[in-house]
């Protein structure tokens, strides 16, 4: 079965060749990596599968904005061969952006750079981060490594975010050694369990008052925080999770915060053959889009 002739352009027809960073709102980077993975592998195509649907999409958002006002600057792939030394050319390259920057995993150890950049381009103001995710991400080393997945916030943690200004949204899955963290390390924790029970405009509110006095935000969204129904194609699906209409929901409330870039990871095409976890992760991130569409109008 071949794929279905495109019906746009790359990204909803906001990507055009000549764009380049300067004069683009967002940067997309895609990292093909997923050597940090602890269970199934698969991550490392995500970047390719929500590029070629992404040619299916439409320049709105749900509620009709209209994001044609948008531009996107592609600037196509860092492969990883070495973990250590080409994390460090990522770290580079993001910190080095004039844009907004929107990372596509690959495994959630792509975000560790990210993170470390985003921390440098905001060194001396206030950033916060939004951490969407089953899992939090907060061992010191996993199987063996201090750049597994379940790492990243562990790491983000010694690049300087205030624990303060880190709210996680969806957890329901940990580590023993994530505990002592969790229950004393002075991070807002709203799990999904809670959400269900409070609802995702209630959380969405606390969120957004914690991270009120940032100077500037980034959000960092595991696939797995969906429920495996939503998004069974990543490498730990766990029951009991989020819905698409929560984490659109979770966007949505965040307007006015002072949004900087999004990395979204852990989608693997090949353990879902329906590609709903691709489409799923194009829709969070346009509806991404649109929260900076709205202000930008």
């Amino acid at each position: 079965m071949t794929d279905p002739v495109s019906t746009h352009g790359l990204w909803a027809d906001l990507y055009r060749p000549t764009f380049s960073p300067a004069d683009s709102d967002f940067s997309i980077i895609g990292i093909p990596y997923d050597g940090a993975a602890c269970a199934r592998k698969g991550a490392a195509l995500g970047p390719d599968r929500m590029r070629f649907w992404s040619t299916h999409l439409t320049p709105f958002s749900e509620d009709r904005t209209r994001l044609g006002d948008i531009r996107i600057a592609d600037l196509g792939d860092i492969p990883i061969s070495h973990q250590e030394s080409d994390f460090e050319l990522i770290r580079q390259k993001v910190a080095g952006l004039p844009n907004i920057p929107i990372i596509l995993g690959g495994d959630h150890s792509v975000s560790i750079p990210v993170l470390q950049a985003q921390r440098e381009r905001y060194k001396d103001q206030r950033l916060g981060l939004l951490w969407v995710d089953a899992h939090p991400d907060l061992c010191d080393e996993f199987t063996g490594s201090k750049l597994s997945h379940a790492c990243t916030l562990r790491r983000a943690l010694e690049f300087g975010y205030d624990p303060s200004e880190i709210c996680m949204v969806g957890l329901r899955s940990w580590e023993d050694q994530e505990i002592d963290l969790i229950e004393n390390g002075g991070l807002n924790v709203y799990t999904a369990v809670e959400v269900a029970e409070r609802g995702m405009r209630s959380v969405a509110s606390s969120v957004r008052s914690k991270l009120s006095d940032c100077d500037a935000v980034h959000i960092s969204l595991d696939i797995d925080c969906l429920d495996p129904a939503f998004a069974p194609g990543t490498g730990i699906p766990d029951a009991g999770g989020l819905s698409t209409r929560d984490v659109i929901t979770l966007f949505r409330e965040l307007r006015g915060l002072p949004l900087i870039g999004m990395d979204l990871v852990e989608v693997a095409p090949p353990l879902d053959p329906s590609e709903a976890t691709v489409f799923a992760a194009l829709k969070i991130i346009m509806e991404y889009i649109a929260v900076h569409a709205r202000e930008k109008q």
